[in-house]
């Protein structure tokens, strides 16, 4: 698989995927807003700074795609319980998009300033871990919570 369309799905797939820590019910009461979009910034940037020159018009709408994608799943696998909350569900699906496309792109223009800066070339292998870990976060999170629930009471 050619590195910018790998690049691509991890970034889709990453910006789906961090919404959903604080959709499940009951969470851990990560900040709402804050949590899914600097992994999203994070995740688009070290992306960015790891594709090819063109890359970065690929990942800039699989990001957003992706928190589109993220959000609407969280909000059905995890359904509030709440009636109240229930009821702003289609306004924070909105809101959450809207807030990821300046993210998004913020995130492509400091991976590209990134791509070619002398640090990039010389850490490649750093921007790698650091993107798998952003990555791998949001899962993470996901797979553990009902332990940690269970332990925190």
């Amino acid at each position: 698989m050619e590195r910018n369309t790998l690049l691509t799905v991890m970034v889709a797939a990453g910006s789906a995927l961090c919404w959903w820590p604080i959709a499940i019910q009951p969470n851990l009461g990560l900040p709402f807003w804050k949590t899914p979009l600097i992994l999203i910034a994070l995740i688009t940037g070290l992306a960015t700074a790891l594709s090819d020159d063109g890359g970065w018009r690929r990942l800039l709408p699989a990001s957003v795609m992706g928190a589109f994608a993220g959000i609407c799943c969280g909000y059905r696998f995890w359904w509030q319980t709440d009636s109240i909350d229930q009821s702003y569900a289609p306004l924070v699906i909105g809101l959450g998009t809207l807030a990821s496309i300046p993210i998004s792109i913020i995130a492509v223009v400091a991976g590209v300033a990134l791509r070619d800066s002398e640090f990039a070339t010389k850490n490649r292998q750093l921007i790698w871990g650091a993107f798998l870990v952003c990555f791998a976060f949001a899962p993470t999170v996901v797979a553990l919570t009902p332990l940690l629930i269970t332990l925190r009471k």
